[in-house]
Parts: structure tokens; sequence; C-alpha cells
């Protein structure tokens, strides 16, 4: 139960004999009073500290800006002359570019044929796994089919008197 300052204020204890309160009650009380204000004092302490965790993060963060500053000015001076080297090289990466970029697409090309190759060998693997895959099923339906038969067979023929006769092949009886 969390207390209010109306329940501090509002609260009542029984009445005891000779005009006195009941001690285990009021003890009771103080020990929950005295519990929550003990978690309300550690809850400032944390939110203390992480006030002062905020603070000294907004410093640093004050102190990287400043040096921001600074830095992006030095480098907005730098990039100024660097855009005039880099606009003497732009045009030797362009040519060296599209020459890589032809043997490239040569490559991609050439493995794409060679994807294409084995997708067509894959395909040709798969269906001859597939009618492997059938002729075991048959094989193994066709057995099963027979062995059902046998079965049958069996269940219309009368039991033989002794306890290994399920053993022995079963005798065709003619009459």
């Amino acid at each position: 139960m969390k207390l209010t300052p109306l329940d501090l204020q509002q609260k009542t204890f029984r009445k005891v004999t000779l005009g006195g309160l009941d001690e285990q009650e009021v003890r009771n009380w103080l020990s929950l009073v005295a519990a929550q204000l003990e978690e309300l004092v550690r809850k400032i302490n944390r939110q203390d500290e992480e006030l002062r965790r905020r603070e000294a993060r907004i410093n640093e963060f004050k102190d990287r800006e400043q040096l921001l500053q600074q830095t992006l000015t030095t480098t907005q001076k730098v990039a100024e002359e660097m855009k005039v080297n880099a606009r003497k090289e732009v045009e030797n990466i362009i040519s060296q570019a599209e020459l890589q970029a032809e043997k490239i697409i040569a490559n991609a090309q050439a493995r794409r044929m060679a994807l294409v190759g084995e997708i067509e060998e894959l395909k040709r693997a798969r269906s001859a796994f597939v009618q492997q895959m059938q002729g075991v099923l048959d094989t193994h339906k066709s057995i099963l089919d027979h062995m059902r038969g046998e079965q049958q067979q069996q269940k219309t023929e009368p039991p033989a008197g002794d306890n290994v006769s399920f053993l022995a092949p079963p005798v065709n009886k003619k009459k």
C-alpha cells in the first residue's frame, strides 16, 4: 500500500484501556511509514545521482560542440583545397572505373551463364531423384500390398496346433 500525505493526516489508532493507543498498531504504522520514507529517500538519491551524471554529460557535450565548431572551420578550409585537387583526379578515376565496370559486367555475365548451367543441372538431378524416389515408393507400396494380402490369407486359415506355426510358410490346403 502506497502512503499519501492524506493517509498520514487522517490515520487513527484504536484506543486501548486508560485512553492510550494500541502500541503494536502504532509500531506497525511507524514501520510502514519508515519503509516508504526510506524508499523515497533512495529514489531521491538515485534521481540526484542521475541528475549529476546528466549534467556532467551535458558539460561533456558542450565541450565536444566547441571542439566540433573549431574542427568544422578547419575542415571547411581543407575541403576547399581538396575540391581543387579532387577535380583533377576525378577524370582519371572515372576512366579507370569505366574500364573496371566493363570487366565486372563481363565477369558477371560469365558467372550468370555458369549459374544458369548449374541450375539446369540441378533441375535434371532433382527430376532424376524424384523418379528414383517414385520407384522406391512404388516398390514399397507393392511390398506392403503383398504383405497385406498374405495377412488376409492367414486370417482366413484356421490356426495351427503349435505356437511356432507363424514361422513356417503358409500351407495351401486344397480340398
